[in-house]
């Protein structure tokens, strides 16, 4: 049997490539075989019927705060009435006054929680719901996501606030979440929630798994990332099993942009290339992340994991956030020493083709000064402390710091 990836098979079906991992992942292309992250698919493999639409004889409205800026049909299309509204609502709707079904239902699977949430079905629960459905979700959280002001309205007169459940209230406007029971959180491998700490406004992420060290990897991320002079958001460890992670950037009068947003279309396997080529300005800030990404041997730079800060002065390169997959957090001893002996063939991968070595290497071919880029000038003894404080022990610690000085190493003799 002969195969396509999902891109090609995207392309043939004419939906996007993020749609047709949804497809596969769910069990609703038939052959399909799976490769690590990636999927093969039948070459004659159909596409899948559309059973996500949903009919009913409501009219809702998108509003961006208390301005509606498009109406929702009763297939779920949307007729925007004001798709240039501000920066932000240009860069999901690329100035077209339509939706169609599937754009939309793309653009709510961005904001409600994810299927791969472990607490998924609690989450269901409290939403009184007894299977998973986007546009359901989207219906009971309004769509409402920290990241910008869009929500969906019922009625023209309706308003945020009213709208909001008691949780929202506290999560988006008073900015402390003293339950912590945000329906809207991100996927990951621990529970999240929205909250305030020392006077920051940012995510609690407590682990689930006992065995992982995320909570010390996202704290040793940032003390890494800040001694080598790397933009990051700060993460400061709460508790034993809790760390907290701050946003920067002001709620009321600023907003995030993940970088999938700048992309329209199919991009290329080389996704240093894809970033550069929609944002040339930030050229060193990506090589800087890409070199950081290496160094900590991150595991989820995802397009969803990379932003832009937009304000009424103009845009900027958000700092780096999310960095807890990375140092080993889940290897085993045996992993942690292989891949210390040979961190070329073991260096994680960026996008779908390509090791963050491979980037390193083609950006130092680009005539960028890599040795330049970052404060190289740490110690092993540096690095030891910062790995102490975050709290890492055993093997992993040993494993971090000769990963981490081997790394920076080879960087220097590019």
């Amino acid at each position: 049997m002969t195969y396509i990836t999902t891109k090609q098979a995207a392309e043939q079906w004419g939906i996007s490539d993020r749609r047709v991992r949804l497809l596969c992942a769910e069990g609703k292309v038939p052959g399909t075989v799976k490769r690590g992250r990636n999927y093969k698919i039948p070459t004659d493999a159909p596409k899948p019927a559309d059973g996500r639409i949903k009919h009913d004889n409501s009219v809702r409205f998108l509003k961006w705060d208390g301005d509606i800026i498009g109406a929702i049909d009763s297939a779920n299309a949307v007729t925007f009435t004001s798709p240039s509204y501000n920066e932000v609502v240009v860069l999901y709707t690329k100035g077209a006054d339509k939706w169609t079904q599937e754009q939309f239902h793309e653009f709510l699977s961005e904001r409600v929680v994810s299927r791969d949430r472990r607490d998924i079905e609690r989450i269901l629960f409290r939403c009184g719901l007894s299977h998973y459905d986007v546009l359901q979700i989207a219906e009971i959280t309004r769509g409402i996501h920290p990241k910008d002001l869009l929500w969906i309205a019922h009625s023209k007169d309706e308003t945020l606030d009213a709208a909001m459940t008691a949780v929202f209230d506290s999560v988006f406007h008073q900015r402390i979440d003293l339950v912590g029971n945000s329906l809207d959180t991100p996927e990951g491998y621990n529970i999240k929630r929205y909250g305030v700490y020392e006077g920051q406004y940012g995510i609690y992420k407590q682990r689930i798994s006992p065995l992982m060290t995320d909570v010390e990897s996202e704290v040793a991320v940032y003390l890494l990332a800040e001694r080598l002079g790397v933009p990051c958001c700060p993460a400061y460890r709460v508790d034993k099993d809790t760390v907290f992670s701050a946003f920067l950037y002001d709620f009321s009068k600023e907003y995030i942009v993940h970088f999938r947003r700048l992309f329209e279309g199919a991009r290329s396997d080389n996704e240093y290339q894809n970033l550069i080529s929609v944002r040339p300005q930030y050229r060193d800030d990506i090589a800087c992340m890409i070199l950081l990404d290496f160094i900590t041997r991150q595991d989820d730079r995802h397009l969803s994991n990379i932003a832009i800060k937009m304000n009424a002065e103009g845009e900027s390169f958000y700092p780096l956030y999310d960095n807890g997959r990375s140092l080993f957090y889940e290897d085993t001893e045996e992993m942690v020493c292989e891949a210390v002996s040979d961190p070329v063939k073991y260096a994680t991968t960026f996008g779908y083709a390509g090791t963050y070595w491979d980037y390193i290497k083609e950006i130092a071919a680009d005539g960028v000064p890599v040795g330049g880029l970052l404060d190289f000038s740490i110690t092993r003894d540096e690095i030891a402390e910062i790995l102490k404080v975050a709290g890492f022990t055993g093997y992993r610690f040993d494993g971090a710091l000769a990963w981490i000085a081997k790394a920076i190493e080879m960087i220097r003799v590019l």
